[in-house]
């Protein structure tokens, strides 16, 4: 299903997916915060219903993503945005900005596991075995 023609509903469907309440969603998405009938409105069209489910399936399988699927999801989102409008344009350039800025992180986490970990500290037994119970540093 593609995005729904009335932005509104669709800015709400998209909060409401990504864990916002219906009212918070509503409200998100540009209506009056003292309008009570504006959610059960537009969570009761079955576009909308239709529209929430799959992007909460989009939303599922983002967060089940690794950090290296994430990064080849945002680039492949930046090539199909690039061939639409200026809006796709600038959409795709926000999305190369933001892999860029995770195959940093990615790299970062990468060096930090290759790095030994410290050495745990010995027991008072070990540190007798190894240098005697009267050595220097022992507390005795």
């Amino acid at each position: 299903m593609s995005q729904l023609k009335n932005p509104g509903w669709e800015a709400s469907a998209q909060g409401y997916a990504r864990g916002l309440s219906q009212q918070e969603a509503c409200i998100a998405a540009g209506y009056s915060p003292k309008s009570n009938s504006a959610p059960g409105r537009i969570f009761s069209d079955e576009g909308v219903k239709a529209r929430v489910a799959e992007l909460a399936k989009q939303h599922d399988s983002l967060r089940a993503a690794n950090l290296e699927e994430t990064i080849l999801a945002m680039l492949d989102l930046a090539a199909t945005c690039d061939r639409t409008t200026a809006a796709g344009a600038k959409e795709a350039r926000a999305a190369r900005l933001e892999a860029h800025r995770l195959s940093g992180v990615l790299a970062t986490r990468r060096e930090a596991q290759a790095w030994e970990p410290m050495p745990r500290e010995m027991t008072e037994a070990e540190w007798d075995a190894k240098y005697g119970p009267d050595a220097p540093g022992s507390g005795r």
